[in-house]
């Protein structure tokens, strides 16, 4: 009794003391024992008018029992998060690839076709566009706009067209050469034609193997933003989760329910996606199904 009597009442939790065996070490977290018992609740509901009911009620009791993966320090259902973050990530990922790899191939044949002043012009674009550095300008704009999933979405897209630029780029100068191009230019087909009919479908394996490799950087993107705080606070994503584990002390406090199932997700997806990429690379080019 002395030693219970200097422990402070706020460091106390009562729920732990009501529901755990009364011996000692009660009030530390590692050494309670749960109390293994029948208990009847009883709900007493008050209405300020008589008419007013209630239908379908139920009561949830959380804590670290419920849920496949147990809860936060909110109560929120870990599991659920982790499934809800799928919907968000393959959204975001997907939405990202397709923009992003339509962009730079789009830039990287046109560059590539028209040649000359245009194709030099366009590369100094491509190389100070590389240049910029993109985690600080997206940590400034986050901060600066509110944050959402689609600002993060335009963002990146803005940023990661650069690399899939100058290989559709190479590409382009090897297709612009062939036969069939200049058939085309000689029945009086208009670069505009000739480039989205005759070189892009070319490209076309190329695009939808870069699609599947980008999908798992924009879900990473999105994962450190949400980690350092600047990530939609309205959406569930495994990075938000992380960043509200973080905040709790959850790899200090051994919750590693809370840390490592959306960590597994994030690996798990990136690594399926990365294998779907060269998977299809190995398919779709001739020259690696060859190899």
């Amino acid at each position: 009794p002395e030693t219970h009597a200097r422990v402070p009442p706020d460091l106390v939790d009562r729920t732990r003391v009501m529901f755990s065996k009364a011996e000692p070490g009660i009030i530390v977290e590692d050494k309670a024992k749960p109390l293994k018992c029948v208990y009847q609740l009883k709900t007493e509901i008050y209405f300020f008018d008589e008419r007013d009911s209630v239908q379908n009620a139920s009561v949830t009791f959380a804590g670290r029992a419920y849920g496949i993966l147990g809860t936060d320090d909110l109560r929120r259902d870990i599991f659920q998060g982790v499934v809800m973050g799928v919907r968000v990530a393959l959204i975001l990922g997907m939405l990202y690839a397709v923009i992003a790899v339509s962009i730079g191939v789009i830039f990287g044949i046109t560059s590539a076709y028209l040649g000359g002043w245009t194709d030099e012009l366009m590369q100094h674009i491509n190389f100070g566009w590389a240049s910029i550095p993109v985690l600080p300008l997206l940590i400034l704009i986050a901060a600066v706009w509110k944050p959402s999933i689609w600002n993060i979405v335009l963002l990146l897209s803005i940023f990661g067209w650069v690399g899939v630029a100058r290989v559709a780029r190479s590409m382009g100068l090897q297709l612009k050469e062939e036969t069939y191009v200049e058939a085309a230019r000689a029945m009086g087909a208009g670069s505009k034609r000739i480039i989205f009919k005759h070189i892009i479908p070319q490209v076309a394996p190329y695009a939808f193997a870069s699609m599947a490799l980008a999908v798992p950087g924009a879900i990473l993107w999105e994962a450190g933003l949400s980690f350092l705080g600047l990530g939609d606070p309205r959406v569930v994503t495994w990075g938000k989760i992380l960043h509200d584990a973080h905040d709790a002390g959850a790899t200090i406090n051994g919750m590693w329910w809370w840390v490592v199932p959306p960590g597994l997700a994030i690996a798990l997806v990136g690594l399926t996606f990365v294998l779907v990429g060269t998977a299809l690379d190995t398919v779709l080019n001739p020259k690696m199904r060859r190899i």
